[in-house]
């Protein structure tokens, strides 16, 4: 019986080492930026119909970039669709709409209307480093709630 047991070991040890190589080299990537580490940053600036990258820079991401930053939803007027290397589509990231200013001032609260359209926008989102983007696309939803792209924006 001891025998049967000593090679039952000895056959089941190289499957046991091959599993925890296996399992050390999987890693999870998140993405969405966290505010402790290093992320993309990325600043557009834009109209209603054009955009354009401002400023990229590596920093932490401020707590106010990450509370705006979501994934797309059905409330988002604007989108912008994040691509990877060899064209690869990421996941798209949500900005409401950056064209329309709402009051957030006490006293405003009895009028009709509780913003107003705006004629430009600066727009910062946080991308991981991991993820390496090289370019964007800006959608805008239509009258019938669909997403069409009105731009395509290359990191060079």
């Amino acid at each position: 019986m001891n025998i049967k047991f000593l090679l039952a070991i000895i056959f089941a040890l190289p499957l046991l080492i091959y599993s925890n190589e296996e399992q050390s080299s999987k890693q999870l990537n998140k993405i969405h930026a966290n505010p402790f580490d290093d992320s993309y940053i990325i600043i557009f600036e834009g109209s209603s119909e054009s955009f354009s990258i401002d400023k990229i820079s590596i920093d932490k991401p401020k707590e106010r970039t990450l509370k705006k930053i979501k994934f797309l939803t059905d409330e988002d007027v604007y989108a912008i669709k994040v691509f990877g290397k060899e064209n690869k589509f990421i996941y798209t990231l949500g900005i409401g709409n950056p064209f329309y200013a709402n009051y957030q001032h006490i006293g405003f609260e009895d009028r009709e209307y509780m913003g107003g359209p705006v004629s430009s926008a600066k727009i910062e989102v946080a991308i991981p480093l991991h993820i390496e983007p090289t370019s964007f696309v800006i959608s805008k939803r239509d009258i019938n709630g669909k997403l069409r792209d009105i731009q395509e924006i290359s990191i060079q």
